[in-house]
């Protein structure tokens, strides 16, 4: 995601840094919120959610005991004994480790692994399992079957899915673009390539404005990332980075 050259009508008038209409999704095909949930769940399955995130990051103390780090202050409000004056808060042994693998079917040394993903999903999942309840009908929201929110009217979710994104029109006219949203005009449109890369290149356009010879080289190419870091040259402009990569 970055910058990229369209080419469009020469009168194409759309506002610059205005997201093109038909990269979003219309207003009529957006549903209502559900008035009993918000993500599709019941509020004993969002609480359990919490506490089997919990429960996960108690496996992960384990590993933050052996590198030395402070409990958790998420753990540490709830922490046993009641986190009271005359108690000292006593941190998760490592036997919760034990409990944790057979919950999510995953070894002890994953658990203990610092770059892993969070397992609260599959806890609360074996735990609804273990009650002998279907975890995927248990605590879905019965108002809206779990979607989070509601048709305005029959066949609009159907609708919104078939949906597809349009791209601005063809044209002959040059224009520069941001595709670090859903897709922006960010420059007026030129009647060419050339006009297209002196503004690129206009001082006047302050620390945005990049030497001629990279602009009318990214305009070639057609894109450009939004920033690139190499040790050779830190952080720059992806722009900045087409013209260096291509002069080595």
């Amino acid at each position: 995601m970055g910058r990229e050259v369209r080419r469009v009508p020469l009168d194409f008038d759309w506002p610059q840094n205005k997201v093109w209409e038909g990269f979003l999704t219309p207003d009529r095909l957006h549903e209502d919120r559900c008035p009993n949930c918000t993500r599709g769940y019941t509020a004993a399955a969002e609480w359990l959610q919490v506490l089997a995130s919990r429960m996960d990051m108690l496996g992960s103390d384990i590993a933050d005991q052996k590198r030395g780090r402070p409990l958790h202050p998420w753990l540490a409000q709830d922490s046993y004994p009641p986190n009271d004056a005359q108690y000292q808060v006593v941190r998760p042994s490592e036997d919760i480790l034990d409990l944790l693998a057979g919950l999510t079917g995953e070894g002890k040394e994953r658990l203990l692994n610092p770059l892993r993903g969070g397992d609260g999903y599959r806890i609360a999942r074996k735990i609804v399992e273990a009650a002998g309840l279907d975890p995927k009908a248990w605590g879905v929201c019965p108002a809206c079957n779990g979607h989070g929110s509601i048709e305005k009217y029959e066949g609009q979710r159907a609708e919104a899915e078939a949906w597809e994104p349009s791209d601005p029109p063809e044209g002959e006219g040059w224009q520069l673009w941001e595709t670090v949203s859903e897709g922006s005009p960010i420059s007026p449109v030129f009647g060419s390539a050339d006009g297209l890369a002196g503004w690129m290149s206009d001082p006047a356009r302050g620390d945005r404005w990049v030497p001629q010879d990279v602009a009318a080289k990214f305009i070639d190419d057609g894109w450009a990332p939004s920033f690139v870091g190499t040790p050779a040259t830190g952080l720059v402009s992806g722009v900045e980075w087409v013209g260096h990569h291509t002069t080595e």
